[in-house]
């Protein structure tokens, strides 16, 4: 394929990468660069961040301060504008990739995007996620403040999707999300999965990986890795390991992760009495991600709402550690073809004890099938989810735009 020149305006900076919209955003990123394609990533970031150039990707800040909530958007909005048209005048940029809707509102309601065709990364919805992250940040408000900054994010985003070329989405739940909420369906929606990088995340000897991250041996060791707040649904796992602990007695739960929520999840552990089985870990840095999935006997995902893909789900299964999830947003998806009983019936505590029950159980009375579950885990990575997959796929879409077609 002639290189591209893809220009990514988003309202986040994958410099560190520290979720999952920033990991979507990076990986596509990168992955284009590697086969020779021209990359720049435009990313919302504090005042004082720098340019950079990783991995082949070049990577310029859009500094948007955040003194004051009411003039955030409208300057976000229009340093992205800025950005954008300096950046289309330093040489060719054939596809635009918008990830967000300030940012991408900023260039899809410019002339720049009326001259290049473009692709919307719809994550999942934007004034959702801000009704869900109230009280996290002083942006995310309730009151009247917080439901004007959920509608003009909503109005947002329904320009951004009603004017993009083309809207990408992870999952089919978003798709479905994409048609309620903004009536956008049919041939314009492409859905492209999120990814997981098989060589980083891989099985491995899982002694040697409690060790390396000094976990002390237990049955079954349960981990999940979320920020913890209310929508991941880590009340109802701690309420559920205490549930399930007569009949789970060996069991242990790592929680990584930071958030508004640690001080009350840490309390709540106390009062039920499982402080003693729960290890808060505070942020897991990048390059341990992997010995934590390794180590884990059991991945929990207990989402409550809004999981848009889920990449950490994807990441454990290609470490060969069993999910157990809610059956929340896309997760469904993931799990079912490999295993419905990684699924709980609900997203209630008593269907996740129950569904740590039935794990322990598995472990205790099938080793055989536990050990094939694991290596069916990394298959379905391997057969659905590398990034590769990923990248292929939307170099394809950006060469079509391209073209014409």
């Amino acid at each position: 394929m002639i290189p591209l020149g893809v220009l990514t305006v988003a309202d986040v900076l994958p410099l560190p990468v520290r979720g999952g919209a920033e990991r979507v955003l990076w990986e596509c990123a990168r992955g284009l660069a590697s086969r020779g394609h021209r990359v720049t990533v435009l990313g919302r970031a504090a005042p004082d961040a720098r340019e950079a150039t990783l991995d082949g990707v070049t990577i310029r800040p859009i500094p948007a301060p955040r003194r004051s909530a009411l003039a955030f958007i409208p300057r976000a909005i229009l340093a992205a504008r800025r950005m954008a048209r300096a950046e289309i005048a330093r040489g060719a940029v054939d596809v635009l990739h918008l990830h967000q809707p300030v940012s991408g509102y900023g260039v899809l309601a410019s002339d720049v995007a009326a001259r290049r065709p473009s692709v919307y990364t719809f994550h999942s919805s934007a004034p959702a996620e801000y009704r869900l992250r109230r009280g996290m940040t002083a942006l995310h408000r309730g009151g009247p403040a917080g439901r004007l900054g959920a509608a003009v994010l909503a109005a947002l985003e329904r320009a951004c999707v009603r004017r993009a070329t083309r809207v990408h989405v992870l999952s089919a739940y978003s798709a479905r999300q994409l048609r309620d909420l903004y009536g956008v369906a049919g041939g314009r929606v492409v859905q492209i999965p999120g990814g997981v990088d098989l060589g980083r995340f891989r099985p491995a000897e899982q002694a040697a990986a409690r060790a390396a991250v000094a976990l002390a041996p237990a049955q079954p060791l349960i981990v999940t890795i979320r920020n913890l707040e209310a929508r991941m649904g880590l009340e109802s796992l701690l309420r559920a390991m205490a549930l399930s602990a007569p009949d789970v007695p060996g069991a242990r739960l790592v929680i990584g992760g930071d958030g508004s929520r640690r001080a009350a999840l840490e309390a709540l552990a106390g009062e039920l009495g499982v402080a003693d089985r729960v290890t808060f870990l505070g942020y897991v840095r990048d390059e341990a991600l992997p010995r934590y999935y390794q180590a884990a006997d059991l991945f929990a995902l207990p989402t409550a709402a809004l999981e848009g893909f889920g990449l950490v789900t994807v990441e454990a299964l290609a470490s060969g550690t069993p999910v157990l999830a809610t059956p929340v947003g896309a997760t469904p998806e993931i799990l079912a073809p490999l295993d419905p009983r990684l699924l709980t019936r609900d997203a209630s505590v008593e269907a996740l004890a129950d569904g740590l029950r039935d794990f322990a159980s598995r472990m205790t009375k099938d080793p055989e099938g536990i050990d094939a579950l694991r290596r069916a885990c990394r298959r379905h990575a391997e057969a659905r989810y590398g990034w590769e997959r990923s990248v292929d796929a939307l170099e394809s879409l950006f060469g079509s735009l391209r073209s014409g077609a």
